[in-house]
């Protein structure tokens, strides 16, 4: 059986949620029948709505939403994944909002080239391919029929050949400079939100959706406490660090006793991740994880 990871979960309901959004509801309470066509709302895939991930980052899984969601491990939210992550929402990680999805799978994207290029610089070449391959795999589908009506032009042959260069000739120099068009390609695209990107309110929703995902990642990174699955911790790692820096250009909006009690919190958590190669045995538990992911929604409403 094919394992589902957290942002793929994240990102299916993230679109079924918003689809369910649209349907149109007969008399009885039911859908609409055959013959009504309802429009349909792009989930972001995370790493978009890793529902406030999924898979976070677009992410990577389903993460938990607005409404708040209580977790076994004693944090909230569950994560949106790769392939789709993030997303606001309350149950099971989805937005309803294919404003969040969308920039949510973008960031999820850049969470995921942020450790790749921390590998590729070590000479880990094998290890950063699948982070160089998530986000055109896994997280671009989210995106792509949107990039129109947002006026951004497709750029998946962008990060097609990054991944056949990291997979056939990853020590050339023109690694490193697919890597900077893959950047800037999400970042012309993420530029297409940029007056929602300004607001506080949007912008920590989208932090929110990439920490949910990051936390689901670190759990399914575990097993008898140490890492076996060291993709799934890289990838923890790169939605908490890129979440932090979208946190950072709009911290001076936020509340001065919020923004210090998230800062103080945001430096916790990462010490869950002290480099790209996971340590030799998990430095918080997944449970203290989800807690300080949930510390920080919580003061940034």
């Amino acid at each position: 059986m094919k394992h589902i990871k957290p942002v793929e979960l994240f990102l299916t309901l993230g679109l079924v949620a918003t689809l369910g959004a649209c349907a149109t509801p007969t008399p009885e309470g039911g859908e609409g029948g055959e013959g009504e066509k309802t429009e349909e709302s792009h989930n972001h895939g995370g790493e978009g709505g890793e529902g406030e991930e999924d898979h976070s980052h677009g992410g990577e899984g389903g993460e938990g939403g607005e409404g708040e969601e209580d977790h076994s491990h004693g944090g909230e939210g569950g994560e949106g994944g790769e392939g789709g992550e993030g997303g606001e929402g309350g149950e099971g990680g989805n937005s309803g909002n294919a404003d969040v999805d969308y920039v949510t799978a973008l960031a999820l994207m850049q969470g995921h080239l942020l450790v790749a290029d921390e590998l590729i610089t070590q000479g880990s070449y094998e290890e950063a391919e699948p982070h160089v391959g998530h986000p055109v795999e896994e997280l671009y589908g989210d995106v792509e029929e949107v990039l129109p009506e947002k006026g951004v032009d497709d750029f998946k042959n962008t990060l097609n050949e990054f991944h056949d260069l990291i997979k056939t000739t990853p020590d050339a120099p023109e690694v490193k400079v697919a890597y900077s068009d893959s950047v800037k390609a999400i970042d012309v695209a993420l530029g297409a939100m940029s007056e929602q990107l300004d607001s506080p309110e949007f912008t920590i929703t989208i932090v929110n959706n990439m920490l949910r995902v990051a936390a689901e990642e670190y759990e399914a990174a575990i097993a008898d406490g140490k890492f076996v699955e060291v993709v799934e911790y890289q990838d923890s790692r790169g939605f908490v660090l890129y979440a932090e820096t979208l946190y950072g250009n709009i911290a001076d909006q936020m509340d001065a006793e919020a923004n210090e009690a998230i800062t103080v919190a945001f430096e916790e958590l990462k010490t869950a991740w002290p480099e790209v190669n996971p340590p030799d045995a998990p430095i918080l538990e997944p449970s203290e994880v989800f807690g300080l992911v949930a510390e920080i929604e919580l003061k940034s409403k």
